[in-house]
């Protein structure tokens, strides 16, 4: 699943619906704080909810659960990597919230910044930190899996000892 929507944009998962309602909300959130974080507050709120979740389950001790943050997080910022890499050709369909036409938040945040011409660099970007985000989920849940199997038949570690290792 995570592998699929690295590669084909239009690969819709559970993550991908509430990336969008998250994405769409984040719009919301940061409407008060002026036209540019209006538009770039989708994106923020995109990438920052599963680095929330990841943290929260964190300090529960969820340790599995970070693995699915951070695989949520790969896909955020696969999806992401689309929507920006798109900012000049605006091909990609666009959901609007308000009553007006939907305007495409990258074409706007590049376009403000001088920065359109890098639409395509800035998405590599965002796609190599979503790989990263991807193989340390992967990685870190391997680990994890190791730490349990190793421990099969003992007492079950203190949580800081298995998060020391």
């Amino acid at each position: 699943m995570s592998v699929r929507s690295l590669s084909d944009y239009e690969y819709w998962t559970i993550f991908a619906g509430i990336t969008l309602g998250v994405h769409e909300a984040g719009h919301i959130v940061f409407s008060l704080l002026g036209e540019l974080l209006w538009v770039a507050g989708g994106s923020i709120m995109q990438v920052a909810a599963p680095v929330i979740v990841a943290a929260l389950f964190l300090r529960q001790r969820e340790y599995f659960g970070i693995t699915v943050a951070l695989a949520w997080l790969s896909m955020s910022l696969s999806n992401l990597a689309t929507y920006i890499g798109d900012a000049r050709a605006q091909d990609l369909p666009l959901v609007s919230i308000g009553n007006g036409d939907p305007i495409h938040d990258w074409h706007y945040l590049l376009g403000h910044f001088g920065m359109l011409a890098q639409d395509h660099a800035l998405a590599r970007l965002a796609r190599l930190l979503s790989v990263v985000a991807l193989l340390f989920a992967i990685g870190w849940g391997a680990w994890l899996l190791n730490a349990m199997r190793l421990s099969a038949g003992t007492p079950a570690p203190a949580d800081e000892e298995l998060v020391r290792g």
